[in-house]
C-alpha cells in the first residue's frame, strides 16, 4: 500500500552546521552521525519486502554440489572422533 507521501531519507546539507558542532568551532569532526527517521507504515513495507525476499532466497534450497560437500565433510568428521 502506497500514501503518495514523499520521504526524504537523506539528512540536512553539508553547509548547515550547527555552532556547537566541531566544524563551526574550527575542529574536524571524526565522526558525523545523521539520524534518519522512518515512519512505522515505511518500517513496515520495508519489512515485508526483506521477508519475501528471504524466503526466496530460503526456498531455492541449497546446490547439490554443496549438500555433497557437507556431507562428505560430515562423514570425515564422524569418522575421526
Amino acid at each position: 500500500m502506497t500514501t503518495g507521501k514523499t520521504v526524504n531519507l537523506q539528512g540536512p546539507p553539508a553547509n548547515e552546521v550547527k555552532a556547537d558542532e566541531p566544524e563551526a568551532m574550527g575542529k574536524t569532526a571524526t565522526h558525523r552521525k545523521a539520524e534518519v527517521r522512518l515512519g512505522r507504515e515505511i518500517q513496515a513495507r520495508i519489512g515485508q519486502q526483506l521477508r519475501g525476499m528471504y524466503d526466496e532466497v530460503v526456498n531455492q534450497g541449497v546446490p547439490k554440489h554443496i549438500d555433497d560437500l557437507v556431507r562428505r565433510l560430515t562423514d570425515q568428521d564422524d569418522g575421526v572422533a
